[in-house]
């Protein structure tokens, strides 16, 4: 791709497939409260920061926590299941990773976690040393579709939109790339659910599909 020179990757379900693991755990709190939520609505809230989403399900569900406490319990769950639970990187990324730094790209994490979940997880995967930044949901004031989380990778780097990449999995995370005028390249990963990829440039079902071949020889 002529005149790229960033690639930012959202996490959960792009490096690594943790939403099986957080549907499963929020939608067990859920029912715990009377609270039976289908797949489908809670795929919506994919890539979608925390404080909407439990604004959300508190208001229509009538929680008996405030959206803070709501929130704090999540965050809490998420990381011990991540701590507990033996993570791999999807399949693909490691050699994508190996590439990209071959040929000097400069590589952000660009996620709506917590920075303690993101370190935990690139952790336990091995993947830290691929990453020159990481910018966290908790690094801005509005999460995704608003651009905000990507537009402060990119500054970081003192880059341009049209210089940068952005690899999401989720609808908002789409949104929040195109919304920062940036080049999106759409996972279809079927473990984030039927997620709406339209407005991607390029949607791709397998990360090996993001080959050397596509990446550098436009």
């Amino acid at each position: 791709m002529k005149n790229k020179s960033l690639f930012i990757f959202d996490m959960d379900g792009v490096l690594v497939d943790t939403e099986p693991l957080y549907i499963i755990m929020n939608k067990d709190f859920l029912q715990q409260h009377n609270a039976v939520i289908t797949d489908e609505e809670y795929n919506q809230f994919i890539g979608i920061s925390a404080k909407k989403m439990w604004y959300f399900l508190q208001e229509k569900y009538n929680l008996p926590f405030s959206v803070d406490e709501l929130i704090s319990m999540e965050k809490q769950a998420k990381y011990d299941v991540l701590n507990e639970t033996d993570l791999k990187p999807i399949d693909g990324i490691v050699d994508l990773l190996v590439a990209l730094k071959q040929q000097n790209y400069k590589i952000a994490i660009a996620s709506s976690s917590m920075k303690k979940n993101v370190e935990l997880i690139i952790s336990k995967t091995n993947l830290t040393h691929y990453f020159d930044y990481i910018v966290s949901g908790e690094d801005v004031v509005n999460g995704k579709p608003a651009p905000d989380i990507f537009l402060k990778a990119m500054h970081y780097f003192n880059e341009q939109p049209e210089n940068c990449v952005v690899v999401e999995d989720a609808k908002n995370g789409v949104l929040a790339a195109k919304a920062a005028n940036m080049f999106c390249i759409g996972f279809q990963n079927k473990n984030s659910g039927n997620q709406d990829l339209s407005k991607a440039d390029l949607i791709i079902h397998s990360i090996k599909e993001i080959s050397t071949s596509l990446l550098f020889s436009n």
